[in-house]
């Protein structure tokens, strides 16, 4: 299992991170949640003890899109992220812009990381989908949306979430 963070989304992309090499959709027609916009830092208990590795910033893009940086500073990798709707459920869909240095992970290729999250008492969790339930090497759209419906109500088709509290400036 490849180790991406990201949230968002975000992510935009966290810890374990489930990765595909096509979106499960390019379409993005809704609106971003204004509330995970900011500078986010892991809790104690799952930081690194390293301030920009800790750190993930999420900006909007547009009305539709973010964009994330995880982890913040210059090891950080960039996503572009939205909102998506799968069977009545919300996800972000991320795409993998590379690295303040201009790299896209593993050669070139492209990825597509697929995250849930919610805020709870002014912490985000962020989950990625599960690659035990659903396979990180299914390379069609159209495939990994199916396996996706397929398993929509699996309690274990994201992974546990890793927790960030926004920075107060």
């Amino acid at each position: 299992m490849k180790k991406y963070l990201m949230p968002i989304v975000v992510a935009i992309i966290l810890t374990a991170c489930c990765v595909h090499q096509a979106p499960i959709t390019t379409e993005h027609a809704i609106a971003i949640d204004w509330d995970l916009l900011g500078l986010w830092e892991a809790v104690p208990g799952e930081a690194k003890d390293d301030p920009t590795e800790d750190q993930m910033l999420i900006l909007k893009w547009s009305e539709t899109e973010y964009l994330a940086q995880f982890p913040r500073g210059e090891k950080g990798d960039f996503y572009r992220a939205y909102p998506v709707e799968i069977d009545g459920r919300l996800l972000l869909q991320a795409q993998s812009l590379g690295s303040d240095w201009g790299d896209i992970h593993e050669g070139d290729r492209v990825v597509y990381p697929i995250l849930t999250y919610r805020i709870v008492e002014g912490i985000l969790m962020i989950s990625t989908l599960n690659t035990q339930v659903v396979d990180d090497k299914i390379t069609d759209g159209d495939a990994l949306r199916e396996a996706i419906i397929a398993n929509i109500n699996r309690q274990d088709l994201f992974e546990p979430p890793t927790h960030f509290r926004r920075v107060e400036q």
